[in-house]
């Protein structure tokens, strides 16, 4: 048993190891198949924000407001108050809506500043993201336009910097 513990620590080891070398490599290395794979090697031997200088000094932000009933809502924040929820009563379901909606914004966020904003509003991962927002967040109620800012605060440079902002007919 004291052997396969060894073995396993070791193979964890070398693969740090490999991660934190892999970025010496000539550039035909990391364009290759193993480059593609380095995010999910990271992923699998747990090496997630803490290692991630960038990640770990970024937080997103994100108000929404839905325009329904021939007025425009007040600003709503997305994120703070379901963390706030799972802070104050240690609500794992508010954590777990919290890192769901956290994700469906990224992936918006990536598609918005990569492909624009006409090729966000079309994608798949928008539909998800309006179907849920209206559900979980409007009672199921679908409004007539939807306005969205993503905000990134760099606690470096205590800064808030906007992402992306957009406002459409749902």
């Amino acid at each position: 048993m004291k052997r396969l513990i060894t073995i396993v620590t070791y193979c964890i080891l070398l693969g740090y190891a490999l991660i934190v070398i892999f970025p010496a490599a000539p550039s035909f290395i990391q364009k290759s198949y193993i480059g593609k794979t380095k995010k999910k090697v990271k992923k699998a031997i747990g090496m997630g924000i803490l290692f991630n200088r960038e990640s770990a000094l970024i937080s997103k932000s994100v108000s929404y407001r839905f325009y329904q009933n021939g007025k425009w809502q007040q600003n709503r924040l997305l994120l703070e108050p379901l963390f706030n929820d799972y802070n104050a009563s240690g609500n794992f379901a508010a954590l777990k809506h919290c890192r769901l909606d956290s994700h469906l914004i990224g992936e918006l966020q990536y598609i918005g500043k990569h492909k624009g904003i006409p090729a966000m509003l079309k994608s798949k991962a928008y539909a998800e993201f309006l179907d849920h927002l209206i559900y979980r967040h409007n009672g199921n109620i679908k409004p007539d336009s939807l306005e969205m800012s993503y905000y990134e605060k760099n606690y470096e440079t205590d800064k808030l910097n906007l992402s992306l902002t957009f406002k459409c007919k749902t």
